[in-house]
């Protein structure tokens, strides 16, 4: 081959090099801002337009605008666009997405070469040998499809996982409010029993100095009503850190809920006839976002034993090349393989399998689980629904009680001690059944929580699962 020739060659295999070269990627570093990030948190609120084009992505009516009053629905948007927990969920499916990609590459050809210069040349016609040789990986077996499939497999468990933060998300939110929504109505009830007890201790005080009660009735009177205020200034204070549980749930900063106002309304507990069927029951035990993150990852277990047992094969690298041998051309093609003949990759075999039985029995561990806790909270559910129907006899008793009392207090019958006494046992009542409802409200969570199904009509119309791209805030 003429000198120019092998200079020619030599020169294309550079250029390629620096050309493959010039394509790759450069690092761009991304530091952390702590104090903006901070600041950014502190901003958060409520009105921004950005939580607004949000919603009416999730198609909340673009009438409803201004937020008149923030219920269940209003509140769990606002925490699908502001709580972190989803925006790691979403960076966690991205990385799986990245080793997708990883799991698809080919394995890059190798080039070599090499330069010698010998002192002696009789018979040669150049002193020179150049050499450039290839490697050229060629997998078998199916392996680089059997590693997609396997990445694959955990990009759809991290993206169910979405959902599935989502709806953690969402569980923890309506608990908040439930228990915010009921500390204000059991503060409500307490400021109208302290009241009526004011009234009765300034009753009794003038008695005493009329010298119709004791010091001992006053002095009861008087332990109650400091008993009364004690409960009602610690329930205030739980209510303002329930309000701060609430944000933290919602993910906004506490001074964000100051200027809306909140549904303080508690949901209407459903019939014991009207709870989920049972063909909504055996729906989760198959579509649960957790079922099917777990036969995500099974079937990705199953791939991996896939990929191991292909490993059996040996892989194959080729190795053209060109020796110029001091004026002399040669062509060589050499192969390589690893040979199985220590061992048949036994051993990450049997970590496969086993890890694919593992997977298979959480996967069973899983459903039993869930059948237990829909048996639990079915039960519970009605229950608790026993109960309530009780305490509301009992306050419809009361009521009607009072309403004699009233009659007879007017008629002159009992005196307005006695009625006020009457008004307390009505509220002691209405408090039974404020009890009752929680218990009922707490039990249908957790019912909605077992069927991983909203059971009301308060709920956005897609969780996250749906919606993956990251909102704009």
């Amino acid at each position: 081959m003429p000198l120019n020739s092998r200079y020619s060659l030599l020169s294309l295999v550079t250029a390629a090099c620096l050309t493959v070269a010039c394509a790759n990627q450069t690092y761009h570093p991304k530091a952390i801002d702590a104090e903006k990030k901070a600041d950014q948190f502190a901003s958060r609120n409520l009105d921004s337009p950005e939580l607004q084009s949000y919603m009416l992505s999730q198609g909340y009516p673009a009438n409803a605008f201004p937020v008149s009053s923030w219920g269940i629905k209003e509140l769990t948007l606002a925490a699908f666009f502001y709580h972190p927990q989803l925006a790691v969920a979403r960076a966690q499916w991205q990385s799986a997405q990245a080793k997708e990609i990883t799991a698809g590459q080919k394995p890059n050809p190798a080039v070599s070469g090499n330069i010698e210069h010998h002192s002696k040349t009789e018979g040669g016609v150049s002193p020179w040998t150049l050499g450039i040789g290839f490697d050229i990986p060629i997998e078998t077996g199916d392996k680089r499809q059997a590693r997609v499939d396997q990445a694959a497999s955990l990009s759809e468990a991290a993206r169910i996982d979405i959902g599935q933060q989502a709806w953690e998300v969402r569980s923890r939110l309506r608990t908040s409010l439930l228990e915010y929504s009921a500390a204000l109505h059991h503060t409500r009830l307490l400021q109208r029993e302290a009241d009526l007890q004011a009234a009765i201790v300034q009753m009794l005080q003038k008695r005493l100095e009329a010298g119709i009660v004791s010091d001992i009735d006053l002095a009861t009177a008087r332990l109650q009503q400091q008993k009364l205020l004690n409960t009602l200034a610690s329930e205030t204070a739980r209510s303002a850190e329930l309000r701060a549980e609430l944000a933290m749930a919602i993910g906004i900063p506490i001074p964000a809920l100051a200027d809306i106002q909140i549904d303080e309304k508690l949901p209407t507990p459903r019939p014991v006839d009207n709870l989920p069927s049972a063909d909504l029951q055996r729906a989760a035990l198959l579509n649960r976002l957790d079922i099917r993150s777990a036969l995500a990852r099974y079937d990705a277990a199953e791939q991996k034993l896939k990929l191991e047992i292909a490993k059996q094969q040996p892989d194959l690298v080729l190795s053209p090349g060109y020796i110029f041998d001091q004026g002399d051309n040669l062509w060589t093609l050499g192969f390589s393989m690893m040979l199985g003949l220590l061992n048949k990759n036994e051993g990450p075999i049997a970590e496969a399998e086993a890890l694919r039985e593992v997977e298979a029995r959480q996967f069973e561990a899983l459903q039993m689980r869930i059948i237990g806790e829909q048996s639990q909270a079915l039960a519970q559910y009605a229950s608790r629904l026993t109960e309530l129907d009780k305490a509301e006899n009992m306050v419809t008793a009361q009521q009607q009680h009072i309403a004699r009392s009233e009659r007879q207090y007017k008629a002159g019958y009992i005196d307005r001690l006695e009625w006020t006494a009457t008004q307390l046992e009505g509220i002691a009542a209405e408090q039974g059944r404020l009890a009752a409802t929680m218990r009922v409200l707490k039990a249908l969570a957790a019912l909605e929580d077992a069927l991983q199904h909203p059971l009301d009509e308060h709920t956005p119309l897609a969780l996250p699962e749906q919606n993956l791209e990251e909102p704009q805030s």
